[in-house]
């Protein structure tokens, strides 16, 4: 009935869990469940996706040994003390900071209004499920909530949403003057929950089953009374998208902090960027950011190389959320003009990588610093033997293909065609470069080679 995962813990199978969903259990297996659950936030989210994928979910409820309820909506997976709260719907208003609303149509997550501000509302999710709180995340005590029990803040997945989505208010939690003291830990009758044991434990994936549905909510579409459809993300809901991906695909060791300012620098901010975070895994340290248009004049990569310098980073991610949802990372090298072989023409900086998801072209840059830094010489060398005519023959090759696609950037029709006839001389040179190693001299084929081409 129970199996190991790599978390050590003892869980039950996932037939198991299933028939449990499905209210198909003995009331002996019932009890063993439910004690199982009522300590493994893992194994209650299965079984909400269980209950979740039936047309008529049964009824069945535990006590969690908290004594706390399980979350509203997305927090929670089975149903235990429901809140008796009265709330009346709402169309209208304005959310007010400190207040709890519902946000979502069919699947409404609980959470606590930050600010509003251009029809958007920054908000954090709250659930009651105390059970999946970490160290990130803020334990109201019952006292202080409208519930009358126990509720998790989760400062971290703070996020930005159309003000249409929230559709029903709960009432208020704090007053606005005290949310940065809420959101701190450091109002009295607040706490932190245990801290996160390791990239296994599974209130990870809980906090990216919040992420995901906050990102749900975004995507609602607007009922037709709303005269417009929301203005894209802020920079807080793309720090907090990005940091529930890179935990999820990172773990622990990879740390994303908001970035909210420049902090004095005078070329980005004259040129409008928006700041969002910086990321730092193991000492390789990115700044994200977001501008109009990318980095397209040599003004940009210089200010650019001054983010780069400021936080002493080991390369910056450039999105132009206006025009589409992909990043550009360039490191200090690519940021740089560089001198073309052998034309001695400028060549412009171009991205390390770019037509990637700022998650992907982050988890991607940080993979190859990774395998770049862990890089070592091999015990024995290799047996094998090279082949050293087939190694010249790509390199002759490679060789004539850069020089004509150096060509093709050539203004000047005889020069761009003196460039292109190197492509004949491919099996040339391929043939001084055999004969080199039979002992031929090397200098007098290659002149032969040149009045050839004069010719």
């Amino acid at each position: 009935m129970v199996h190991a995962m790599s978390d050590g813990v003892r869980h039950p199978l996932d037939i198991d869990l299933a028939d449990f969903a499905g209210n198909l259990v003995d009331e002996t297996r019932t009890e063993a469940l439910q004690d199982h659950l009522s300590g493994c936030p893992l194994c209650r989210i299965k079984v909400r996706r269980l209950r979740d994928a039936f047309a008529d979910p049964p009824e069945a409820q535990f006590r969690a040994r908290s004594g706390a309820g399980v979350s509203a909506g997305i927090g929670a997976g089975l149903s235990v003390t429901a809140p008796r709260v009265s709330v009346a719907e709402v169309s209208s208003g304005r959310p007010v900071p400190g207040e709890l609303w519902a946000a979502g149509n069919e699947e409404r997550l609980l959470v606590l209004v930050l600010r509003e501000g251009n029809g958007r509302i920054l908000v954090v999710p709250v659930t009651l499920d105390l059970g999946s709180a970490d160290d990130e995340t803020i334990v109201v005590e019952a006292a202080l909530s409208p519930f009358e029990m126990a509720i998790a803040v989760y400062p971290a997945l703070r996020a930005e949403l159309p003000r249409f989505s929230l559709v029903a208010c709960f009432g208020q939690l704090v007053e606005a003057d005290e949310l940065d003291r809420l959101l701190d830990g450091g109002l009295r009758g607040t706490a932190r929950g245990e801290p996160i044991d390791g990239p296994t434990d599974p209130r990870l994936e809980f906090r990216q089953m919040l992420a995901d549905h906050l990102g749900a909510l975004e995507g609602i579409a607007p009922g037709p009374d709303i005269a417009a459809d929301a203005p894209p993300a802020g920079p807080e809901r793309l720090a907090s998208v990005l940091a529930a991906e890179l935990r999820d695909r990172r773990g622990q060791r990879c740390r994303l902090d908001r970035l909210r300012s420049w902090e004095g620098l005078v070329l980005a901010y004259s040129k409008g960027w928006t700041p969002v975070a910086t990321v730092d895994e193991l000492g390789t340290v990115l700044v994200v950011f977001d501008t109009r248009t990318g980095l397209a004049s040599g003004d940009d990569f210089n200010a650019a190389v001054s983010v780069l310098t400021r936080y002493n980073s080991t390369g910056v991610v450039v999105l132009a959320t206006a025009l589409g949802p992909d990043a550009e990372l360039f490191d200090a090298a690519s940021l740089s003009y560089g001198i073309g072989v052998p034309s001695g023409e400028a060549i412009p900086p171009a991205p390390l990588l770019s037509g990637l998801a700022p998650a992907d072209a982050i988890v991607k840059f940080l993979d190859q610093s990774s395998a770049l830094s862990q890089a070592s010489w091999p015990g024995r060398a290799s047996t094998a033997p090279s082949d050293v005519i087939a190694t010249l023959s790509r390199s002759a090759a490679w060789a004539v293909e850069e020089v004509v696609r150096t060509g093709r950037r050539a203004k000047i029709a005889p020069k761009a065609a003196g460039y292109a006839s190197v492509e004949a001389l491919a099996q040339d040179l391929e043939d001084v470069l055999r004969g080199a190693l039979a002992g031929d001299p090397v200098a007098q084929r290659l002149s032969g080679l040149a009045d050839r081409r004069k010719r």
